[in-house]
């Protein structure tokens, strides 16, 4: 059997009973007499018994009244602290986001904006899950992440996505190399180059090697690598040179390097703002959004 009642006659049972008068509760509820009367009412005829035994002189709870009164003021009390609660999240004064992100622009980009982020509220904390772009789809698509920055593709199922900008591919070395003091340099003139490329399982290399096949051109590539950060390590040390995108020139690791674009095709990656289909972005977690879109319009070409 459920009970159907108003908690606004709830709360009106329990000032009465604190108040022990009828015109100070009504005073504190910002209610007429007639009106809190009218809840205490609606209250009986819920309950089916009498709650408070109303006298010209005083207020007298019955024992079904003190009953229900002890019972029940301190979970909506409770409710009370958890609503303002919900809504101090919701104005950005207390709370966390967690965000999904690539490694690269986690590096490049998201130090400033989470700068930015924290002057404006500065009680809520951040998480970043930085990693890769199949991973930042994971994580968003699971729900481990509100939002993610990653990269647009035709596997975005169940998703929406708001495409920023391009990110090109560019050919990275030292500045020793003879390569560095080119000012491009066509995918084909790499045929004679020992490229280290990142292992089939990145999302760049696959995009790489699918517009290159378009084109009838050979892959490069000669030593493979896992992870972009081993990739970076090898061309600082001097081994080889290697396709990075064009953020990652912003790393610790690649500021010693010269990059080159790479031409005839252009290739570029498209970065991206995830969410799952039809999801709201609270407040916090909204502003966190427009920074980065704002970052990133700035950035991407």
């Amino acid at each position: 059997m459920r009970i159907n009642y108003n908690l606004d006659a709830l709360r009106a049972l329990i000032e009465l009973h604190r108040a022990q008068s009828f015109v100070q509760a009504a005073r504190q509820l910002h209610i007429t007499q007639p009106a809190l009367t009218r809840r205490l009412q609606l209250l009986e005829e819920a309950v089916g018994g009498r709650l408070v035994d109303r006298t010209t002189r005083s207020v007298a709870f019955t024992t079904l009244g003190e009953w229900l009164v002890g019972r029940v003021a301190e979970q909506v009390a409770g409710l009370d602290q958890h609503l303002l609660a919900a809504s101090r999240m919701a104005r950005g004064e207390t709370g966390s986001v967690q965000f999904a992100c690539l490694t690269t622009v986690a590096y490049a980009i998201a130090p400033e904006v989470i700068a930015r982020f924290h002057h404006r509220y500065p009680q809520v904390r951040v998480t970043v899950l930085d990693d890769t772009g199949q991973r930042v789809i994971e994580s968003v698509g699971s729900g481990r992440a509100e939002f993610g920055v990653g990269l647009w593709s035709d596997e975005l199922h169940g998703m929406e996505a708001d495409v920023i900008g391009e990110d090109p591919f560019v050919l990275a070395m030292s500045p020793e190399h003879a390569l560095a003091r080119r000012r491009r340099i066509r995918w084909q003139e790499l045929a004679s180059e020992k490229v280290v490329a990142l292992r089939p399982t990145s999302a760049n290399r696959r995009q790489i090697d699918a517009v290159l096949d378009a084109h009838g051109i050979a892959p490069p590539w000669f030593d493979e690598v896992e992870h972009l950060s081993s990739l970076l390590g090898w061309l600082h040390a001097g081994h080889g040179i290697g396709v990075i995108p064009r953020l990652a020139m912003r790393t610790a690791e690649a500021r010693s390097l010269r990059c080159v674009p790479l031409v005839e095709p252009d290739i570029h990656r498209r970065i991206a703002l995830l969410k799952r289909r039809g999801a709201t972005l609270g407040g916090p977690t909204q502003g966190l959004w427009d920074l980065f879109r704002q970052a990133l319009a700035q950035r991407a070409t």
